[in-house]
């Protein structure tokens, strides 16, 4: 961990990744299908020593942009 972030607290910074998503015919070549591989996934990651919050609450997210101390 930072000096920083030990002294000051961590600054978060919201990520996402999307899932992959691809279209695709159907068995009769007509239609279109959506196929999507994996689910959505969020994280908080401080900018200067790399700690990250896996799945994040609402109120982690709110304050994401604070330098909050959290333990």
């Amino acid at each position: 961990m930072a000096l920083f972030c030990k002294l000051v607290g961590h600054t978060y910074v919201f990520h996402t990744e999307t899932p992959r998503i691809a279209w695709n015919n159907g068995k009769d070549q007509k239609q279109l299908h959506l196929t999507a591989e994996g689910e959505p996934r969020t994280w908080l990651e401080c900018r200067r020593c790399g700690h990250r919050i896996e799945e994040p609450t609402p109120e982690q997210v709110k304050w994401a942009h604070c330098n909050v101390r959290h333990a």
